[in-house]
């Protein structure tokens, strides 16, 4: 009995101790910016990061995402890129798509304020022994649109509070 239970220990330690393996993860999305949405045609620019956990070089094939806005279908993303991906390191994917607005804008209303955005897909990389190898992309967030008045408004504030920090700086220094 005793021999019985110290196997079993034996082998739930080691199955335990069994590392998973190391592979592509997605990070995130940064730099997200729908463009001009009160047109009729919009172009977004964003930034996929990812990591490599693997010990091998890796080859960018392909970035394949299914975009929506508010829940509408906005189209799919193809983005195809000869990179070169180190072992062991962070690296990111640019996006840019060009998409017609009139699928969540309203004809004739003002854009809103907020859209709720996902991005589902696939980043496909390939090894030095041609196998490929993926990551599953899933990420939705919130983003919000400025018109061109309110983006001039927000940088005005923004350059008038970094003034006054610069001023009391100077002040702090000069005593």
């Amino acid at each position: 009995m005793q021999k019985l239970l110290f196997i079993l220990i034996s082998l739930l330690s080691i199955t335990s101790c069994k590392q998973d393996k190391k592979s592509i993860e997605f990070k995130t999305f940064t730099k997200i910016d729908l463009g001009n949405i009160s047109k009729d045609n919009a172009t977004i620019h964003a930034t996929a990061a990812f990591m490599n956990y693997t010990d091998e070089e890796l080859n960018l094939k392909d970035l394949v995402l299914d975009f929506s806005i508010d829940g509408k279908d906005v189209g799919t993303i193809v983005t195809k890129t000869d990179k070169v991906i180190k072992p062991n390191s962070e690296f990111s994917v640019p996006v840019k798509y060009t998409y017609e607005t009139k699928s969540f804008v309203e004809e004739g209303h003002e854009p809103s304020a907020n859209y709720a955005l996902k991005f589902q897909g696939d980043l496909t990389l390939k090894n030095s022994k041609n196998e490929e190898v993926t990551a599953s992309v899933n990420y939705s967030t919130t983003y919000e649109y400025l018109t061109k008045k309110e983006a001039r408004e927000e940088k005005r504030e923004t350059r008038k509070e970094e003034r006054q920090r610069k001023r009391e700086e100077r002040k702090s220094n000069n005593n």
